[in-house]
């Protein structure tokens, strides 16, 4: 039997993060009680979700960076990831302003959500910057497997749209916020494509949990 396109699709990426968006706009945009603001609004489901996510690749990579089987450059690699999922982590609590309410007030004066986190400082948010730097972030994600052999820091091509969806959603939401640039609306739904990053990070780090697995067992 002849290969399909979508058969082809399937088994060169993953195709979940076409199923996420399915089911988010596909279907719970639709759904009564204000059960979509619920789940993807700041500080709902989607968010928590992941820094959960994060937290599990973090505690993954420091696994991984521990094990003694693999080169320095490999070790370094997986200890970077582990910084910027720590830094995600803390930047998506506000360093954990949000559970025990204390914070940095010369941080809060100049931040657009009043919170002691980096990413909301007004000056970030005004330019631009933050969403070009998330957009620029996922495209050195989705496309480096594609330039080099897949690494700690460059994921597995497969994993390609979990990071290549929010770039190009970033982008398209900083061009068509810009009255008069977009005949259309980008509606502002972050956490969708912060959520679809987390799930990549997180499976990056198992798919690489499992090769050492395998690795170590035929030793």
């Amino acid at each position: 039997m002849e290969e399909t396109l979508l058969d082809r699709a399937r088994r060169n990426f993953d195709l979940t993060p076409l199923a996420i968006l399915a089911v988010l706009y596909g279907v719970l945009q639709w759904f009564p009680f204000g059960i979509f603001g619920w789940v993807q609004n700041e500080d709902g489901l989607m968010e928590w979700g992941s820094v959960l996510m994060l937290a599990i690749a973090a505690v993954t990579a420091f696994k991984l960076l521990r094990q003694r089987h693999q080169s320095w450059a490999t070790q370094v690699s997986w200890a970077i990831f582990f910084a910027i999922c720590l830094l995600f982590i803390g930047e998506e609590m506000s360093w954990g302003e949000r559970l025990h309410g204390y914070g940095i007030e010369a941080i809060r004066s100049v931040n657009t959500q009043g919170e002691t986190n980096l990413h909301n400082i007004r000056g970030f948010q005004l330019k631009g910057l933050l969403h070009l730097g998330w957009a620029a972030f996922g495209l050195a994600l989705g496309l480096g497997s594609w330039i080099s052999k897949p690494s700690p820091i460059s994921p597995d091509r497969r994993l390609s749209l979990y990071f290549l969806i929010p770039a190009l959603w970033y982008v398209g939401f900083e061009f068509c916020r810009k009255e008069g640039y977009c005949p259309i609306t980008v509606q502002n739904h972050q956490e969708i494509y912060e959520f679809m990053i987390a799930w990549g990070l997180l499976m990056h780090t198992r798919i690489w949990a499992e090769r050492s697995n395998l690795l170590q067992s035929s030793k």
